[in-house]
């Protein structure tokens, strides 16, 4: 196998761990997982992309230490790192997540007064992707690295 193989079955690897660490609602662990990811990646949307999901985990992992002016500022962050993304960008369709993740966190957006929250469990998400970005590239991914974005 190849270095740039082996690189990329690597981030592979992470991304999805992440992903399923996400999805056990294990926020902080999928953002550590997907920061080795951001950290080695040369691909700019790639790389925009992980800070962006990072961002995202790290705002519902804010949400459940109750800190509510925390989770406001990540997710306005994440959103900016999001908003010049294609529509579905790394099998991940983009504006679905963000709304579900603005549903998550809803109770702060609404009460801006409020400097501590409870999460809420039943506003939790999972993420589904629509395809393999590592097998399939239908938006510009270019998993083989090739692409500067």
């Amino acid at each position: 196998m190849s270095q740039r193989a082996e690189h990329l079955a690597e981030e592979r690897r992470i991304y999805f761990e992440g992903i399923r660490l996400f999805n056990e609602g294990q926020f902080f662990e999928a953002h550590d997982a997907w920061e080795e990811n951001w950290r080695t990646v040369l691909h700019r949307r790639r790389e925009q992309y992980y800070r962006a999901i990072i961002q995202s985990a790290v705002t519902l992992e804010l949400l459940r230490r109750g800190r509510a002016a925390g989770v406001r500022k990540v997710f306005i962050s994440s959103g900016a790192l999001f908003d010049t993304l294609p529509t579905v960008f790394m099998g991940l369709n983009i504006p679905e997540f963000r709304r579900r993740l603005r549903d998550a966190i809803e109770p702060v957006l609404v009460d801006l007064d409020a400097r501590h929250v409870q999460i809420d469990p039943t506003r939790l998400f999972t993420i589904e992707l629509e395809y393999d970005p590592f097998e399939t590239s239908c938006n510009s991914e270019e998993a083989d690295g090739r692409g500067s974005g």
